[in-house]
């Protein structure tokens, strides 16, 4: 059989970029083991949202000169937590947090003096838009406690259908990986935050985009408050993916932005692009709480709505009371209103605790004490205090998910009142009498 004379050259010609691309990936991941930490999260007490116990996850520098780090908030938790980070190479050391998303599954956290991440170079951010379907990216953490793992793939589309909009990738993802940078392997930009997997599929993975965590550390930066606004809304989901955000529900105030059942949000005026999502829509409005107005579809017609904007409550303000076993904290149920939930609800039931063999669960919504409603975690520290120091039980109604014929269930408590704290910021701790 003849040779084909031009079947040599060919061959290295296309090999030639493949070789490129992989000293490009090389180098790409070898400047993530020196921006990328580990983090690691001790959590005793959690609020709705979080799980007891410890965990490690991973997390990027963004702020050098701060020593920030940028990682998933459910890494850290939304709750009090000891933190500990990692450099490469190095011992832990102490952490503390700067902010806390509400919306998104990102925080700010700021490492110990001690820690020297000065002449740490920080990685460039995508914070202009995200990488289209098929562009090769690289994750980077510490699956299965294996530390300073990188793996690739490419980005496989972006969906809203699990709340927020995130990136959905077939690079692994795994326990550990959490918080870590998702690499573009063509510009060594971050594109993603690696947040999460579908357990028992194949290759399907989640980052929030980075273009949306940039805004939140621009503002922190410039020393404003990121906090997106509570709209006090709720949206109807979009099942047949219309790309468009319709209001359901809207439990706003008089005096503030006044959206209606049915309208649809188009645009934030002055923000170039269209509406598609809620995370959209909180992008668009953070920093902008005082001077913005939306371009929303009403009965059909195209109307301006205007009105103040209140931001979500801080995650590092959240306070709670903990008693025998129960924590109670604020409702974190969105249309609340919708049940006539006001005040407080069971964040969290200690195992084996004195609330655990009263039967008390997670959710059920405390509508009384002692017959006696209470809205807030000062008012019911002081009503389990009183009846500590009498040594006397208190008797605790609550409201809770019910089904079959009825909604709603309705139990009363009576409970004997141990290891009664609070439990956020400014802690008052009683010892028990």
């Amino acid at each position: 059989m003849p040779t084909n004379r031009f079947f040599i050259p060919m061959l290295l010609a296309a090999a030639t970029p493949l070789a490129a691309a992989a000293d490009l990936s090389q180098d790409i991941f070898k400047g993530a083991l020196r921006y990328t930490v580990q983090v690691r999260a001790t959590l005793p007490v959690p609020f709705d949202g979080d799980r007891k116990g410890s965990g490690l996850g991973a997390g990027f520098v963004v702020d050098a000169t701060r020593g920030w780090i940028m990682t998933n908030a459910h890494v850290v938790g939304r709750s009090p937590s000891r933190l500990e980070v990692a450099l490469h190479g190095e011992e832990y050391s102490e952490a503390t947090k700067v902010y806390v998303d509400p919306f998104l599954d990102l925080a700010i956290i700021q490492v110990s003096e001690r820690v020297e991440t000065r002449a740490i170079a920080e990685p460039r951010l995508e914070c202009e838009g995200v990488p289209p379907v098929g562009h090769p990216v690289g994750a980077f953490g510490h699956p299965w406690r294996l530390p300073f793992t990188g793996t690739r793939g490419i980005i496989s589309g972006v969906t809203a259908r699990y709340r927020t909009e995130l990136l959905q990738t077939d690079a692994p993802i795994n326990q550990g990986n959490s918080g870590g940078p998702l690499i573009s392997l063509e510009s060594g930009r971050i594109v993603g935050i690696n947040t999460a997997g579908i357990r028992g599929a194949q290759n399907t993975n989640f980052a929030v985009a980075i273009k949306y965590a940039c805004r939140v550390l621009r503002l922190l930066q410039e020393g404003k408050d990121p906090s997106p606004p509570d709209l006090k809304l709720v949206y109807y989901r979009d099942v047949d993916n219309r790309r468009e955000l319709r209001v359901a529900r809207s439990y706003a105030g008089d005096g503030t932005l006044k959206l209606l059942p049915g309208d649809v949000i188009r645009q934030v005026v002055g923000e170039t692009g269209a509406i598609e999502n809620e995370t959209q829509l909180l992008h668009a409005l953070r920093g902008r709480l005082d001077n913005s107005s939306l371009k929303v579809l009403r009965d059909e017609q195209e109307t301006i709505v205007r009105g103040t904007k209140l931001p979500m409550r801080r995650v590092l303000d959240t306070r709670g009371v903990y008693a025998s076993g129960v924590l109670f904290g604020p409702i974190t149920i969105r249309d609340a209103l919708e049940i006539g939930a006001r005040g407080l609800m069971v964040h969290h039931v200690e195992p084996g605790s004195i609330g655990e063999a009263q039967e008390i669960e997670k959710s059920d919504l405390l509508e009384a004490v002692d017959g006696t409603p209470v809205m807030d975690v000062n008012a019911l520290h002081a009503r389990l205090d009183e009846a500590r120091g009498a040594r006397r039980r208190v008797t605790l109604t609550f409201k809770k998910m019910a089904g079959g014929d009825a909604l709603f269930s309705y139990t009363r408590r009576n409970l004997l009142v141990r290891d009664l704290r609070m439990i956020g910021p400014q802690q008052t701790v009683a010892s028990d009498k």
